[in-house]
């Protein structure tokens, strides 16, 4: 396998996670719903907007290196947004089935590294990426009241 279908069958798994969760909690947790839309959509459009403004290159933009992981993508770099959005869905998880969200954090890590050694994201991005989901998820999920 290479890391360009690891990267994409790790996505595929976020994009398959979050909505099932979603389905999970409009049937039998409708209060906790609400929540777990809002708050990651708040990190995402926060994130999207703060990379726009960034606008950091990335990997093979700076060193001129071709990336193990085909993209051709300028800028928008800082901070991961695969790793941000496999961490909230992860950390939403949590709140409604530890183990599985536990087993996503794995996957989140595992696909931080890939990011980074397919060169498409700098460590940095990818734990940035990663601490900006967390510190979302506690302050929407453990400070706000609802």
């Amino acid at each position: 396998m290479t890391l360009a279908q690891a990267s994409k069958i790790l996505t595929a798994i976020g994009y398959i996670a979050y909505p099932l969760l979603l389905v999970l909690l409009a049937i039998f947790d409708r209060q906790m719903l609400l929540r777990c839309i809002v708050v990651p959509a708040i990190g995402f459009v926060g994130v999207s907007i703060f990379r726009n403004i960034v606008n950091a290159p990335r990997p093979y933009e700076v060193n001129g290196t071709a990336p193990l992981i085909p993209k051709d993508t300028r800028g928008h770099s800082f901070p991961s947004r695969h790793t941000f959005s496999m961490f909230t869905i992860a950390c939403t998880w949590m709140l409604y089935q530890p183990i599985v969200g536990t087993a996503l954090l794995v996957l989140a890590c595992v696909m931080a590294v890939i990011r980074v050694v397919g060169g498409v994201h700098f460590p940095r991005d990818v734990i940035v990426g990663a601490i900006s989901a967390i510190v979302i998820c506690a302050a929407g999920y453990l400070l706000i009241p609802w």
